[in-house]
């Protein structure tokens, strides 16, 4: 082969690679989207948030000291019982709605599924000391569905003024609060009039049920008085 064939193979496989290389670029480049992602609609956010939380509370154990009150929580903090799910909790709250409210533990072997071993494993940690009254026979007349379980959206945090005073307020303005219900509440005015006003918003880690998590939560929406 003589220099100039060479020369002309050199050019060739030149010219050749770097047309390989530019088309292998092109191909590779980020291609747009033919159809622009439609934006989600805020009410199935809001929709999917409120059920990753409600699925989250369910998996969560009840804290050192925390009680469930079957004939007035709602499916949600039943599930959190030991041994008991989204199915239990949800039969629990059908049979005090079609049969009236418990009356004692053992009423909760009327529930299907629950047998002597579950409610052994639950019945320390039941408040029953005060069930509703409700007329004989039970019935869908006989109790209500008791309060539904409801996840506060994420408001902005209120200001000082707006907060919840932790040593005047009642229970039912307590039980506005996210996390706490008839129970907690009922334990926030126990203690104050045990112990005497809360001096300070981290006393509330004294009331059972009132955990780390919880306190942060509650922080920015309460307040005591100096």
């Amino acid at each position: 082969m003589s220099d100039e064939e060479r020369r002309t193979v050199q050019v060739t496989v030149a010219v050749l690679l770097v047309a390989s290389l530019l088309r292998f670029g092109w191909e590779a480049r980020p291609m747009p989207p033919i159809f622009p992602p439609e934006p989600v609609p805020e009410e199935l956010v809001e929709e999917t948030r409120r059920e990753l939380e409600r699925r989250e509370r369910m998996q969560t154990p009840l804290a050192p000291g925390e009680r469930v009150d079957p004939n007035r929580d709602a499916d949600v903090e039943l599930a959190r019982l030991p041994g008991i799910g989204p199915a239990l909790a949800g039969r629990i709250v059908e049979s005090r709605e079609r049969e009236g409210p418990f009356a004692n533990t053992s009423d909760l072997l009327r529930v299907s599924g629950i047998g002597p071993s579950t409610l052994d494993r639950v019945e320390a940690l039941l408040d029953l000391d005060a069930p509703p009254p409700g007329p004989a026979g039970g019935g869908p007349d006989a109790y209500s569905a008791g309060r539904p379980f409801s996840i506060p959206s994420a408001p902005s945090i209120p200001s000082v003024g707006a907060r919840i005073e932790l040593n005047r307020a009642g229970p039912e303005t307590l039980e506005t609060l996210p996390g706490v219900g008839p129970a907690i509440a009922g334990r926030i005015v126990e203690h104050r009039e045990r112990e005497g006003a809360f001096r300070a918003v981290e006393e509330l880690l004294e009331v059972p049920g009132i955990g780390p998590a919880t306190l942060e939560r509650l922080r920015p929406l309460v307040r005591v008085s100096p």
